[in-house]
């Protein structure tokens, strides 16, 4: 049997689906804390390897503002790319502009390659080359009816023959079957 070469995460919070590599599994954990004051919600994907979790490989941004606002307050010429307004909301997402501190080596002043050269292939790909992919990945999914039926009740419930003229009979305040007798 062949194993799925893609996943499906679905957020039920803000109704959105994105589609990730099924490698991702592997290398990504979820954190979903918000670290900006600015923003309602937060999903970050951060890049795990050999048990370790380092910095995001893609964070997923919820703002309560219209598009117009977003480009009003100067988003548009931040890190941040815009994916979508949906809901009274804009959806963005992020990558790192650079590898993670813990794969700096001091004494170089540069990378440290040799230790984590395949971690740091690893995150140059999920980060430049996946997670524009999986960004525009999103759905979002239609809205359930989340209004509760409330039946109507009427003072006056009226039989449904009518009379001889073709008005109905009704008596006030007495509630009477709507069944039809022949």
């Amino acid at each position: 049997m062949k194993k799925p070469s893609h996943f499906v995460y679905r957020n039920t919070r803000y109704g959105f689906t994105l589609r990730f590599p099924a490698w991702w599994r592997t290398y990504a954990v979820i954190d979903r804390r918000r670290q900006s004051s600015d923003t309602e919600y937060e999903l970050h994907f951060r890049f795990r390897y050999k048990g370790k979790v380092y910095d995001d490989a893609l964070a997923i941004m919820v703002f309560h503002m219209t598009r117009q606002e977003w480009n009003r307050e100067g988003y548009d010429d931040s890190p941040l790319i815009f994916l979508a307004e949906h809901g009274g909301r804009v959806f963005a997402y992020m990558t790192p502009e650079e590898l993670p501190e813990a794969f700096y080596d001091p004494k170089t002043n540069d990378y440290d390659y040799k230790r984590y050269g395949a971690a740091i292939r690893l995150l140059k790909r999920m980060v430049n080359q996946d997670a524009p992919r999986i960004a525009s990945s999103i759905r979002f999914l239609p809205q359930a009816n989340t209004a509760r039926s409330v039946p109507y009740r009427a003072q006056h419930v009226c039989n449904a023959r009518t009379g001889p003229r073709g008005k109905q009979r009704c008596r006030k305040g007495k509630k009477r079957s709507t069944s039809h007798r022949h």
